[in-house]
């Protein structure tokens, strides 16, 4: 079984503010359970043109930010019981996400090496990187609040299947599907 990590630029002010701290190619991440991408998981913004009201999160892909935005998209095989398991740990947040955050500070704490943990919120490595852990997919050496979006890019069990234009990504993955639900 396979998952799928993707990692964007959206370009908003948010993105290029962390970027201009981080200068990494991608600063935000996402896990998803199939390779169309339907129901990527993450801590973002709730509504679009807010990026303060933040928490989980099912993306909506074709928000005008992630249809202009470039992207690296990975992939990893994992065990029947590590999948379920995300699967699990997804639903858990899904049904309790009215208890978090989005972790802000937590990115404030992160660029200056600060030792912060808060139970409560999260930002979108650290949830990803969070959420492997929970699931015994991958155990990172560091907390999961010193995780950012260039070292879930680095875990060895992630292959990067595509680099460019998330919109063409989805686009030729939608094709790829039409086409293997034609042959049937």
């Amino acid at each position: 079984m396979k998952i799928y990590l993707m990692l964007t630029d959206t370009n908003t002010v948010l993105s290029r503010t962390i970027k201009l701290y981080t200068k990494a190619k991608y600063n935000h991440a996402s896990l998803a359970l199939e390779p169309g991408l339907l129901k990527p998981y993450s801590f973002g913004r709730k509504h679009a043109y807010n990026p303060f009201s933040g928490g989980f999160i099912e993306e909506d892909l074709s928000r005008h930010y992630f249809l202009r935005a470039q992207c690296a998209i990975y992939s990893c095989e994992v065990s029947e019981q590590q999948y379920d398991r995300l699967v699990d740990v997804l639903s858990f947040y899904n049904q309790t996400k009215d208890l978090y955050r989005f972790n802000l500070i937590g990115l404030v704490t992160l660029a200056l090496n600060i030792d912060f943990d808060r139970s409560d919120a999260f930002f979108c490595s650290q949830f990803v990187a969070s959420v492997l852990k929970e699931s015994d997919i991958y155990q990172f050496e560091k907390e999961s609040y010193f995780v950012t979006p260039e070292d879930l890019s680095k875990v060895p069990l992630f292959e990067q299947i595509y680099s460019g234009s998330l919109l063409d990504y989805l686009l030729t993955t939608s094709e790829e599907q039409t086409k293997t639900q034609m042959s049937y």
